[in-house]
């Protein structure tokens, strides 16, 4: 029996350092960025991501939602595919993706409206990326911490295999911080809404630097009969069909707004279900020359209208249209429109711009001398430890001898 529990500590004692030499090898590849300085949009042409809705093509969407997946291991075990559809179905949904971590879940892969989705990220500080119509899975990740730089190289990866990468849940454990927000970029998406968190000055702080990302809403929900968990917060996007091209391609150029729906905790699944059917719509997001019009469908509370580093602009109050001109000061205006029951919408930002369209000011390269001084840097350290390891066994075996 000794021999047998001296085997199996042997065989785990391998596997454990086969695991750890995996994870620490993905610090030895990642290099060194240079970012390039925060700048705020300038320019005179507006960019307004609604210009092409149609109030009658609304679609509800979720993009993150997790299913019982690696036997079991992850959060989300008692979300099954069927669970997870028949509870989306009720709410009104027209789709959910399900986000399983490190997985592609082909459920209800013949459907026009299924879109490839996963969460990626397996590190201790959450710094996750939900990838939208990915072809693969990238299983590179930095297990025990992220520079900025280790930060970049991951989006950097999951642009190349995914058409959108969202931040996931930036305030999470403080998974990004609000200053990465200032130099990170090539991402589309922001997760802003998230029924765990929401990040608003993530956004502000990376719209103000220059880098043109739209919002994102999700439940997030590891538990689909939890009523705090689903039907929370969510995306509405605007498309003629629920073809993944067509959803897609309006989602990644800014036609959607997210959808912080008002909470009634531990509300009964039958409340739920018929509270959500009364929840109202954008009818119009319009530029005037400077001049900006928003509509909804219901009275609003209040229009806000949001700037440069998340400044408030203006307020319109108790009305179903708001109205803002633009000043010649203004790099961005976003907006977000509170109703009665405290529901709110946030849409997306009416942008400056030169040129043939608006774009992200933000830049992030590789500092190949930065890269390789680090890199010579990672040798001289593990040559040092190496040589120490062998020095203190040359040492053991000498007292060993020396009996």
């Amino acid at each position: 029996m000794k021999r047998f529990f001296k085997a199996v500590g042997k065989w785990l004692l391998i596997v454990i350092t086969i695991l750890l030499a995996t994870l620490l090898s993905f610090y030895l590849m990642a290099p060194v960025y240079e970012f390039s300085e925060p700048q705020q949009f300038s320019g005179s042409k507006l960019n307004n991501p609604y210009e092409s809705m149609d109030s009658s093509q609304w679609r509800r969407y979720n993009f993150q939602v997790q299913s019982k997946a690696w036997g079991g291991m992850t959060d989300g075990r008692r979300n099954s595919n069927e669970r997870i559809d028949s509870v989306y179905y009720l709410l009104g949904f027209d789709h959910v993706a399900t986000s399983d971590y490190q997985k592609i879940n082909y459920y209800g892969k013949d459907k026009e409206a299924f879109i490839p989705t996963y969460e990626h990220g397996y590190n201790i500080f959450k710094t996750h990326q939900v990838c939208i119509n990915a072809e693969e899975v990238l299983w590179t990740d930095l297990f025990f911490f992220q520079t900025l730089s280790m930060k970049q190289w991951i989006i950097d990866q999951l642009k190349t295999s995914s058409e959108l990468v969202a931040v996931a849940h930036p305030q999470l454990r403080n998974g990004y911080k609000v200053s990465d927000m200032n130099s990170l970029c090539n991402y589309d998406l922001m997760e802003v809404l998230n029924h765990m968190r929401i990040s608003i000055s993530h956004w502000d702080t990376a719209l103000s630097s220059g880098h043109l990302t739209y919002i994102l809403a999700n439940d997030d929900s590891h538990d689909v009969l939890n009523t705090n968990e689903v039907g929370r917060r969510f995306s509405s996007i605007n498309s003629p069909t629920l073809d993944k091209n067509d959803v897609v391609k309006n989602l990644g150029k800014g036609n959607a707004y997210g959808i912080d729906f008002h909470w009634v905790p531990d509300e009964p699944m039958d409340d739920l279900v018929e509270r959500i059917k009364t929840i109202p719509v954008l009818t119009s997001h319009q530029l005037k020359g400077d001049t900006l019009r928003i509509s909804s469908s219901q009275k609003a509370n209040e229009y806000r209208f949001i700037g440069q580093n998340g400044k408030l602009l203006a307020t319109t109050r108790k009305a179903k249209q708001g109205e803002y001109i633009i000043q010649e000061s203004d790099t961005y205006v976003r907006t977000e429109i509170q109703f009665p029951d405290g529901t709110v919408f946030y849409l997306n930002p009416v942008v400056r711009y030169d040129g043939n369209a608006a774009a992200s000011l933000r830049t992030a390269q590789i500092d190949a001398n930065k890269t390789r001084n680090l890199r010579i840097l990672y040798f001289l350290v593990i040559l040092s430890l190496a040589y120490l390891y062998a020095r203190r066994r040359q040492k053991k075996s000498k007292g060993i001898h020396a009996k």
